[in-house]
């Protein structure tokens, strides 16, 4: 009730509506309706706000917060298309290239999280790999990764050996373009060599390419912690938009399919 009238107040007449009232107020409002026409003609015209509300422009906003944004549209159409590459390696050879400075960090968000996947192939058997599983020497791995939309992608690895490498784009010496798609398999694939001990992968997204000698640095510092640094370490400190890790251990002999 409207404290400065006998009337209900708009307040509790949108709670009755909304059956948001406490049993006992629900109850007196209802009471009330029965015998004030005065409440009930403003409790039909509210329903009748509601009703042309619902009718009428909720579907037209809806539909425009549903729609892209032009800009956005006329982005992800300009991505440069991605080359394919495909190589099977044992050992990765470090392109020398002139460092390029990191991007700064950005001031907004990615649509949805990085993600990096790895899947190993061993005889006849193929399966995705957890973080922390032992894979064995002349293990065949495969990568996929999703950018939360982000255009270049570069994937770097470090071993308890101290072995840096870059394991896409293979050859190159920076962050290749990635279609834009929830998940994309990288093309190619690393057979693992026999060297014992953990190896970290680090998949680095960005909006410009990103070079492997940037990275290098991060890495080597990384290395230099010895095997446990490289298990507990999930991030290094490169100014990208996003990045994801993924840790394996690599057994000394092969290990039967």
């Amino acid at each position: 009730m409207d404290p400065t009238s006998a009337h209900l107040s708009p307040f509790t007449l949108d709670a009755f509506a909304l059956n948001a009232l406490p049993p006992d107020r629900h109850a007196a409002a209802v009471k009330h309706l029965e015998t004030c026409a005065t409440c009930r003609a403003r409790a039909e015209e509210l329903a009748s706000l509601r009703q042309h509300f619902t009718t009428h422009v909720v579907p037209h906003t809806a539909a425009a917060l549903r729609r892209a944004p032009a800009w956005h549209t006329a982005w992800r159409w300009a991505l440069p298309a991605l080359a394919a590459v495909s190589a099977t390696v044992l050992m990765l050879v470090h392109p020398v290239a002139p460092p390029v400075a990191p991007e700064e960090e950005p001031e907004y968000g990615v649509k949805g999280a990085p993600v990096l996947q790895v899947f190993a192939h061993r005889g006849e058997r193929t399966w995705q790999v957890q973080d922390g599983e032992v894979l064995a020497a002349g293990d065949q791995v495969r990568f996929r990764v999703g950018s939360g939309g982000l255009p270049y992608v570069l994937l770097v690895s470090v071993d308890g050996t101290g072995q840096v490498s870059a394991y896409h784009p293979f050859g190159a010496d920076q962050s290749a373009s990635i279609p834009q798609q929830e998940l994309v398999e990288l093309p190619g694939s690393v057979v693992l060599d026999p060297a014992p001990g953990p190896e970290r992968l680090f998949v680095l997204f960005s909006r410009k390419p990103l070079s492997f000698a940037a990275v290098k640095p991060a890495l080597h510092e990384l290395a230099a912690g010895g095997a446990q640094a490289i298990r507990a370490r999930t991030r290094i400190p490169i100014a990208v938009a996003a990045q994801d890790s993924f840790l394996f251990e690599k057994a000394r002999e092969k290990t039967p399919p």
